[in-house]
């Protein structure tokens, strides 16, 4: 009875790896079909596209960029003046 448990265990040892191996060269196999089709596809290199609205929209973001920019100065402007007034021991 122990001998045939022990064969058992083996042939089951032995179909886990077989499949295990089957299981790799599977995916082995389709990670190529994948970069064959990649590799196949024709790709446009020259493609001419239109970025002129897109330019347009970067230059209306710089210049709220700037206007914001100043807010910032100005707003840091009056924080500093804040602080020295709060500063200011003879307030106390």
């Amino acid at each position: 009875m122990q001998g045939m448990v022990s064969k058992l265990q083996t042939i089951g040892m032995l179909i886990a790896l077989v499949s295990a191996i089957g299981g790799g060269f599977y995916t082995w196999g389709t990670f190529n079909q994948r970069l064959d089709v990649i590799e196949d596809k024709e790709f446009v290199v020259n493609q001419e596209v239109d970025l002129t609205e897109v330019y347009k929209a970067i230059e209306e973001l710089r210049g709220d960029i700037k206007i914001n920019g100043a807010a910032l100065d100005y707003l840091e402007a009056r924080l500093n003046e804040f602080k020295t007034e709060q500063s200011n021991p003879l307030l106390n």
